[in-house]
């Protein structure tokens, strides 16, 4: 991203996108669709466990104003999501990028591998899976993150929301349409805990 932001490149996506056309990106090309995007600019991938535990580090690396899709204007993207338990990473980056005024009120989004969330026009969101992924709907209900300098997350009613291919989701209103299960996560100094157990994919 840090090659592509600014460029006559950056400026052709989003005229592409402006003019009605699709775009899609799996993997890296996923985590920068959202209004804010982890960039992995110190050269790794920060585990949910490092993230947690110091949000304000130098290892979450969060850019904005690269993309401006008109229905991720707050959201910000995750891929590999189950796969590689990344659910506390994305909770660190949704507080991270309110910490630092990128997205107010920001959402989170995260896609399981061989899996794709498509957005039609009006803004709602299908699953298409071929491999029993889902997609994971993250969303704070209050602005309550405590978190500091080398200091790790704690966050309360942050609420998980798994989207299935018989759901739909809003991305207007971010309301789920027959969710396959929703929870509530609970961060306590840096160590994340579901109400609910996650029901293992169909």
């Amino acid at each position: 991203m840090r090659y592509w932001k600014g460029t006559p490149l950056n400026e052709a996506l989003d005229r592409h996108v402006r003019d009605g056309k699709p775009l899609g990106g799996t993997s890296a090309g996923l985590a920068i669709l959202g209004s804010a995007s982890y960039g992995a600019l110190d050269g790794g991938s920060v585990t949910s466990g490092h993230a947690l535990s110091d949000p304000l580090g130098e290892a979450v690396t969060l850019d904005h104003d690269f993309l401006h899709l008109p229905f991720l204007a707050r959201v910000v993207t995750d891929s590999h999501f189950g796969a590689r338990d990344r659910l506390g990473r994305l909770v660190a980056f949704l507080a991270r990028a309110e910490h630092d005024g990128l997205v107010e009120q920001p959402i989170g989004i995260g896609v399981d591998e061989n899996t794709a969330l498509c957005i039609d026009g009006d803004g709602v969101g299908r699953v298409f899976t071929e491999s029993q992924g889902r997609a994971w709907l993250v969303r704070a209900r209050e602005r309550d993150a405590v978190l500091g300098i080398a200091t790790p997350l704690s966050a309360q009613d942050v609420r998980v929301t798994l989207v299935g291919p018989d759901s739909r989701i809003d991305l207007v209103t971010f309301d789920v349409d027959a969710p396959l299960f929703t929870t509530t996560a609970v961060i306590h100094a840096g160590e994340l805990a579901l109400e609910d157990a996650l029901p293992e994919p169909p």
